[in-house]
């Protein structure tokens, strides 16, 4: 039996033999013609046989029904209205050749000839695919399949059987002779064949090109019985699906056409890329290898996104391990050597048999999950190669994997501290004297850590200085760097709060007395930070303490230099660290910049003795915000403290400001019987007169607009004003006294963010001046205490305060009293009232004394009142007789002149 149909090329294959089953063909075209021949009996020998010949016992029989379809009701071929197929371009002067292009936009299916129905014999069918639109950047992968196991059914036999076997076939299974499909890496027969695949019944798994172009051979054997091997198929032949994936040009998703599967990455080109096994068919006893390779300071940290082992159900499973997964720290072996263990990170051949996988790295947001050295791969050597064989290719099982490697610089520059951290570091000097934060990734959160701190020790020998420079620094977008006029410091936007990331600068100047010279966050190449030691050793500490998965060392870093300065020889042997450091009661020192001096400009440390705290009065006014306009600030803290208590502008004129050390405003007391102001932070000073108050304002105008609150900060200011009359000249000396007083061992003039630095109990005081403003300003301080409250001395005949400052509500040691030199900020301990001869009298006889001549007076004021009153009583009787002796008419009852019967 043949059939043909109008317009289509004769082919000269045949149905023959006896058919069994539901055999239908669809025509291509609107007329078919069926052919049937009957062959006559040819005279051969009896002993020779012809079993092709017609036997006259033999019986014909052929029955068949037709239908005329609309081609719309043929949905199986066409594909339905709102989707319909794209079978491809007929090829000329072919019977079955397709050519298909671009179907990344199209709905392309590749069919059999007259799918769904029997297709004619003796075939051969070409169908190309080709992808001509690309992005930029990007590889075609062409890649047929089909899900539906039902569309899928090449016969691999032309004789009737009766096998339910529905399985592919692959390989040398598909007879030459028999009908088959093959598919070729690229648009020739002469490019390496991905598979060859007959029978059906099950889903063909993808099957992907290389590159751009994909060809399918579809062969039909001369003759075929017209049997079915199941009653209940009703498709023949095949429908392929067509799909085009792109993937990057610099991917390891595909091997170049005529390349080896072999891929390198070293850290001299991208620090980090991602690795793939191949998204296209490859070829049995196909080996991928990828050589990742370090520098000299580097390991390679590696670390699986997804594995799988996709098994192809359809295909017969091979004996052994189709894929297997050789991970090696360093080169692999050279081949037939054995294989060390310390070399071998990981091998996986079976599906139940999987490498670590990192799942959580790329979740959303917070979900995602850091992936830490447990659950990765990370060499030791500065090295790592993955191979990849396929025993059996990609057509019975492949693997799909993605992993990520990055090439971790664990280069700290700088010694290894001796009992200190991972990343804590000694500077001493060095050729390079380069310093930087560390970039390995472990380190950080998307390495597995959630804190860090590294302390930077900067060493050098003895009468040397280090001079520091951060060029440049990050740390994250919560953490800004300050720049503090008032102080002239940098400082950080979270006044160096914990848990918040810093870069703190400190050194001690003294044993035990930390001095922190700056807190910094952000740093620009375009305004690098400089600084120069008071000592020999300087320590910068970076903090991170919380970070999250996605943090590394691009959000938080620093890099800097550092040099060796000579400490000039008048420092070591004038104002060494000993010199520097003073106690006593009192005393006082210069502070200062200038060529005259340079032990001026180094800090100082006041010991308070006898657990007493310690008044200072420094020359300048206090700076606020902007008031001050010279180049130089005298900042004086508590031991210890982070921020000064008072930032000073030094001043040339009889300018004060007075400063207690920590702690002195912790408790409300009351001096004797008047109330002293500290505990609510009013200033001490006296009820501000008229002329008070004027020439405070007139000694703010001079300064320009301070902004000084009555509450908060004030200077001692010595002003004198001439008013001239026609008959006397008089002068008249006005002072105003407010202290700068202390919130929680913080200056209250300091802005904001400083403002929450915790408390220091410490009540020695450390000086420090900044900038280059000449001049020497005198600092003095004396020690004192505060006094006890009255009520718990009423029983005792005893005063609480002897030697007191009124004017500050404080005490002064009895040896400070009446020295010769001002303690109290109105002199009062050198007053007449506390040196003069009233002074020298016990207090007792005097108050005697005082009460003897009250007493005296009132005697006095009485014995005056009672003679008065017995002269007016004598004046009234007197006149009452004379009115008596002289009256010429009778009396009445009553005498308006005799007095009333009681008596004075």
């Amino acid at each position: 039996m043949q059939i043909e149909e109008l317009s289509r090329p004769q082919n000269s294959g045949f149905w023959c033999g006896t058919s069994w089953g539901h055999n239908v063909y669809y025509s291509e075209t609107a007329a078919v013609t069926l052919m049937l021949r009957v062959f006559n009996l040819t005279k051969v020998p009896q002993d020779r046989g012809n079993p092709a010949s017609f036997q006259p016992q033999d019986t014909v029989m052929l029955r068949l029904s037709y239908r005329f379809l609309r081609k719309e009701r043929a949905v199986l071929r066409y594909g339905p209205p709102y989707k319909p197929s794209y079978r491809g371009e007929d090829l000329p002067n072919s019977f079955c050749d397709k050519y298909f292009e671009n179907c990344d936009k199209q709905n392309c299916k590749i069919q059999s000839p007259n799918f769904p129905g029997m297709y004619p014999r003796n075939l051969t069918c070409y169908y190309r695919v080709r992808q001509t639109r690309v992005p930029e950047g990007k590889v075609a992968l062409v890649s047929v399949l089909q899900r539906n196991p039902h569309l899928i059914y090449i016969k691999d036999r032309n004789a009737p059987h009766l096998s339910r076997e529905q399985r592919l076939e692959v390989g040398t299974a598909c007879h030459e002779i028999h009908d088959y499909l093959v598919a070729y890496d690229g648009n020739t027969t002469r490019t390496p064949v991905l598979a060859k695949v007959c029978k059906g019944g099950t889903p063909l798994s993808r099957i992907t090109a290389s590159g751009p172009d994909l060809l399918l051979l579809f062969h039909a054997s001369p003759y075929d019985f017209p049997f079915q091997d199941s009653p209940r198929r009703h498709i023949f032949g095949f429908e392929l699906d067509v799909e085009v994936e792109f993937v990057d040009k610099e991917s390891t998703a595909y091997v170049r056409r005529g390349g080896q599967c072999n891929y390198e990455a070293t850290s001299m080109g991208q620090r980090s890329g991602y690795v793939q096994a191949a998204a296209h068919s490859l070829l049995a006893n196909t080996t991928c290898t990828w050589r990742l390779r370090a520098g000299t300071a580097e390991v390679v940290w590696l670390y699986f996104l997804h594995y799988r082992h996709v098994q192809h159900p359809e295909m017969p499973r091979p004996a052994h391990c189709p894929n297997t997964l050789t991970i090696y720290n360093g080169p692999e072996p050279v081949h037939g050597a054995p294989v060390n263990d310390s070399l071998l990170l990981g091998q996986f051949c079976k599906p139940e048999k999987l490498p670590r996988v990192c799942g959580g790295v790329h979740a959303p947001g917070p979900y995602s999950a850091p992936c830490a050295p447990h659950d990765s791969y990370v060499s030791s050597l500065p090295g790592m190669t993955l191979s990849l064989r396929y025993a059996a290719g990609t057509t019975p099982a492949h693997v799909e994997f993605l992993a990520r490697y990055e090439f971790v610089d664990t280069r700290q520059w700088g010694d290894p501290a001796s009992g200190g951290g991972p990343c804590d570091r000694v500077f001493t000097v060095r050729p390079d004297r380069l310093f930087a934060s560390p970039r390995d990734v472990f380190l950080f959160g998307r390495g597995g850590s959630r804190r860090l701190r590294c302390v930077y020790t900067f060493e050098v020998g003895p009468q040397q200085r280090v001079s520091l420079r951060l060029l440049r620094a990050r740390m994250g977008p919560a953490c800004t760097t300050l720049y503090h006029n008032a102080s002239r410091r940098h400082e950080c936007s979270h006044g160096g709060a914990a848990g918040q990331p810093s870069i703190t600068l400190v050194e001690e100047p003294w044993p035990g007395v930390p001095l922190q010279r700056a807190c910094l966050c952000n740093v620009s190449h375009g305004r690098p930070f400089s600084l120069l030691s008071y000592t020999r050793r300087l320590t910068l500490t970076f903090t991170v303490p919380d970070m999250t998965p996605a943090d590394d060392y691009n959000h938080f870093f620093f890099e800097g230099e550092y040099s060796v300065v000579p400490e000039p020889p008048e420092v070591a042997r004038r104002c060494n660290q000993t010199a520097r450091l003073l106690h006593g009661a009192f005393g006082n020192f210069t502070v200062g910049a200038g060529r005259g001096d340079l032990c001026a400009g180094l800090p100082r440390l006041i010991r308070a003795v006898d657990a007493s705290f310690l008044f200072m009065r420094v020359r300048g006014f206090a700076a606020v915000g902007d008031n001050c306009r010279v180049a130089s600030r005298i900042n004086v803290f508590a031991a210890g403290g982070v921020a000064p208590l008072a930032s000073v502008c030094p001043e040339r004129r009889d300018v004060f400001t007075n400063i207690f050390s920590s702690g002195w405003d912790q408790f409300d007391f009351r001096f004797q019987d008047e109330d002293l102001l500290w505990g609510n932070m009013t200033g001490l000073a006296a009820p501000a007169t008229p002329t008070t108050a004027a020439t405070t304002a007139a000694t703010l105008g001079d300064h320009g607009d301070h902004g000084l609150s009555s509450t908060l900060s004030s200077t001692t200011t010595t002003t004198t004003t001439t008013t001239t009359t026609t008959t006397t000249t008089t002068t008249t000396t006005t002072t105003t006294t407010t202290m700068v007083p202390i919130l929680h061992g913080v200056a209250s003039s300091l802005p904001g963010p400083t403002e929450a630095a915790p408390r220091l109990e410490s009540r020695d005081l450390l000086v420090e001046y900044v900038g280059n403003y000449s001049g020497n300003f005198l600092v003095t301080w004396v020690s004192l205490w505060r006094p006890l409250r009255a009520e718990a001395l009423v029983s005792v005949a005893a005063d609480p305060c002897p030697h007191g400052c009124y004017d500050i509500g404080a005490c002064l040691p009895q040896e400070l009293w009446c020295d010769g030199i001002q303690h109290c900020p109105t002199g009062q301990d050198e007053g007449p009232t506390a040196c003069g001869l009233l002074a020298a009298l016990p207090w007792v006889y005097l108050i005697a004394a005082a009460v003897l001549m009250l007493s005296l007076v009132a005697l006095f004021v009485a014995v005056l009142a009672h003679k008065r009153q017995v002269r007016t009583q004598k004046v009234v009787a007197d006149a009452a007789a004379l009115a008596l002796n002289n009256g010429t008419s009778l009396k009445g009852g009553t005498d308006l002149l005799v007095p009333p019967s009681d008596t004075w």
